[in-house]
């Protein structure tokens, strides 16, 4: 085989020149969609006049990042944004809890420091009293504070050495091998190696000084040491994971079961701890599934969080659970809402202590709900189910503002990155803070909520149809900004991964449906069987049926769209992209007579042999999904195995996956795509040797979406759209095999994750 690297500086290929609307408008194209700034969600001072936020932007002409972060005045109309700095060294910013004052981690080498400033919306001042009050022996993050009067509680998280101390990578002891040893599970996960040293929470206390100054008190704490738990949970475990008491004595946080294979169990405990350690952390809730989002009550009494049932299931329902909490922690529990059909993703506590808001998918939307507890509830009435308060758009995140029933929750949409809105949960008015997105984005504000940079919310739509066994199957329909009625487009069949998940009205910077679809096509992205935010029987019913009836309701749906929408849409020149599971349904199409509606196939990250699946790090998931474990129930894995079909195969593919991806490993991509080259099917594979399972890195994803939309140019025959104009100075292999086959990849800078 012959390897040939090129220079895009002096070999860059030809891309569209781009199109705008048939208005004029602007749209979208990839390079602006990844190099747009990514907010986080804001959160409100105590007093409830700021707001505080960051933003991380990526310049494809530096190739390098940048971070700033920002306090918005949500006194005023729109809001009033005052940048407080620029510095990519600052991880975290979070409110310390006292006045305006905000405590922040700064990474200095291989070490990070604690530093508290006062934040004013004073454009000429807007940063004063900047002090460095610790320098930790390592790098800690999930900074969290309580303040309680002058006092401030604080905890971290992060690795530790088997004497319960900070690890610090100048201190640990130098290996001269590479060689890894394990005798348990994880050995892996997601797309790290597991190492020896183990997440845990260090507690610490922030007074002020003699001078005045604040100073940390004393030493810190690991209230995890001589034990066998782990702190945050990960992968993606973050200061969601633990909470500190009003009154600063007690801590919660949650961890594995510690004596369970993690690998085989998602069961999930809340523990409690005094602040000050010195005793072991006891258990609250009884052994179940996976547990998120604990939270103690504004006046310390209580402790809300989010359990699910059923141990080794994943995906299975958020069940709301009340525990009230005393000193000597004898804790009797209540379940809230049991007759909700609904699985929140987390959950926050009214200022009065009376109420609880939460935000849970449902119908494709991300909605606000509140829920009154039982000591409010009226009588006859104990279990209420919660009442949604939003109804478009995707909530990402929620915050009490104050004292007040006002809620200021990060959202975002389809045609929308994040944006803030003020809302209240007594009567679901919204003011709208505009000033941010227009701002950090230098666009005009939009008359319309819930848009950006010319999209509009008259681009999406959605439908229901009859699916398998008489269920309902839900849909959305994205068009292009320059959407012309008269004319026909090629359709983008796309289908969501998890295989419990959905497609939700929500931004996204790596499958984007709307800027996907000003590439000249009509976006058409399904919720079958198994996705979420449907009722729990619409989800469970996946079980053992992979390629049963989530791909019947996908063929129903491509019937549906033949005979309700052909005056739009050009189902004789469809497409079909998923990603995860929706790359193992492109896999399974390819073997199936239903794969002729489609002149190409796209997969990312799918899986080609189920019978390889053993190979993933969480085996719960395979096992729960398959109803039982390979050697005992080898005909269920058999029954929905792609490679079982690869006789019939002969669509055009494209395959990507990615080294890091221990989730589903890469040589489920490598497997396939020789598959195609023996059988001499046109197909191509992108891989990149430094991401996992999505492709975060911008010159990654740029590139990513580059080989996507040429390789679907050739066979919709699309020439509208804008790709982006190439980029000078990236490095791109090519290797030419069979067939004239590429196999290409991009390094590119590291930035923060898209989350």
């Amino acid at each position: 085989m012959k390897w040939t690297f090129l220079s895009v500086l002096s070999c860059a290929s030809a891309v569209y020149a781009g199109a705008l609307g048939g208005d004029g408008g602007p749209i979208v194209s990839f390079k602006e969609l990844l190099g747009s700034p990514r907010l986080s969600s804001a959160v409100p001072n105590p007093a409830g006049t700021l707001a505080l936020f960051s933003s991380s932007k990526y310049s494809f002409d530096k190739h390098d990042s940048n971070k700033s972060v920002h306090v918005v005045d949500i006194t005023v109309p729109n809001g009033e944004v005052t940048k407080l700095w620029d510095d990519k060294n600052v991880a975290e910013t979070v409110w310390l809890g006292i006045g305006d004052y905000i405590g922040y981690l700064k990474a200095n080498g291989t070490k990070s420091e604690l530093w508290i400033s006062k934040a004013t919306n004073n454009v000429e001042n807007a940063v004063q009293e900047s002090q460095k009050v610790y320098e930790f022996p390592g790098e800690v993050s999930n900074l969290k504070f309580k303040a309680v009067g002058e006092v401030v509680y604080f905890i971290v998280s992060a690795p530790a050495f088997k004497d319960g101390s900070i690890y610090s990578a100048d201190t640990a002891p130098k290996k001269h091998s590479s060689g890894r040893v394990y005798t348990s599970l994880f050995v892996r996960h997601w797309d790290e190696w597991i190492s020896e040293y183990k997440s845990n929470l260090f507690s610490g206390v922030i007074a002020r000084g003699a001078t005045g100054d604040f100073e940390v008190v004393g030493d810190l704490t690991n209230l995890l040491h001589g034990t066998e738990l782990e702190s945050p949970v990960g992968p993606f475990g973050g200061t969601g994971d633990f909470d500190i008491s009003p009154d600063g004595k007690n801590v919660i946080f949650l961890s594995k079961a510690p004596k369970l294979d993690l690998a085989q169990n998602t069961a999930t405990y809340v523990y409690a701890v005094p602040f000050t350690g010195g005793s072991k952390p006891k258990a609250i809730n009884p052994h179940h599934g996976a547990t998120i989002s604990p939270r103690f009550s504004p006046d310390g009494s209580k402790v809300v969080y989010l359990q699910m049932r059923e141990n080794g299931y994943e995906a299975d329902k958020n069940e709301i659970f009340i525990t009230e909490f005393t000193p000597d922690y004898n804790f009797v529990i209540t379940q809230v809402a049991k007759n909700w059909d609904r699985s929140p993703g987390s959950v926050t506590w009214s200022a009065n202590n009376n109420y609880l808001y939460l935000i849970g998918e449902d119908h494709g939307r991300e909605k606000v709900w509140t829920l009154p507890i039982i000591s409010t509830a009226p009588a006859s009435k104990p279990h209420l189910d919660p009442t949604p308060i939003t109804s478009e758009f995707s909530a990402n995140d929620l915050y009490v503002i104050g004292d007040s029933e006002n809620l200021l929750v990060s959202v975002s949409s389809y045609t929308s990155p994040t944006f803030y809105l003020i809302i209240s949960a007594t009567d679901g008015k919204i003011q709208d803070l505009t000033s941010p997105l227009t701002k950090l984005h230098d666009t005009p504000a939009s008359t319309e909520r819930g848009t950006w940079h010319g999209l509009s919310r008259s681009q999406v739509s959605d439908f229901y149809y009859p699916g398998s066994d008489g269920f309902k199957v839900h849909a959305w329909i994205i068009k292009p900004s320059f959407f012309d009625s008269s004319k026909k487009y090629p359709l983008l069949f796309l289908i969501h991964g998890g295989p419990q998940g959905a497609w939700d009205d929500a931004w996204s910077y790596r499958w984007n449906p709307a800027v996907m679809a000003e590439q000249g096509y009509v976006v058409v992205a399904f919720n079958p069987t198994g996705s979420t935010g449907y009722g729990k029987e619409f989800t469970d019913r996946i079980q053992n049926h992979w390629g049963g009836r989530p791909f019947r309701d996908l063929e129903l749906g491509f019937e549906y769209l033949e005979k309700h929408y052909g005056d739009f849409i050009d189902t004789k020149n469809a497409i079909a992209a998923g990603a995860s599971y929706g790359g193992y349904m492109i896999n399974w199409i390819a073997g199936q007579p239903f794969a002729k509606k489609f002149k190409t196939l796209v997969c990312h990250d799918g899986i080609f042999n189920t019978l390889n699946m053993y190979a993933t790090e969480e085996l719960w998931f395979i096992d729960h999904d398959f109803k039982g474990q390979i050697f005992d129930h080898r005909e269920h894995f058999e029954r929905w195995n792609p490679l079982g079909n690869v006789k019939h195969w002969s669509t055009p593919m494209l395959i990507i996956h990615s080294s890091k991806d221990y989730r589903i490993p890469i040589s489920e991509a490598l497997a396939a795509f020789n598959v195609l080259q023996i059988k001499g099917i046109k197909s191509k594979l992108l891989t990149f040797p430094d991401e996992n399972h999505w492709v975060l890195k911008p010159e990654n994803s740029l590139v990513w979406h580059r080989e996507v939309f040429n390789w679907m140019k050739e066979f919709s025959g699309v020439s509208g759209g804008r790709l982006g104009e190439e980029e000078e100075g990236e490095a791109v292999e090519e290797a030419k095999g069979l067939k004239g086959v590429k196999l290409s990849g991009e390094m590119g800078q590291d930035i923060l994750r898209d989350d």
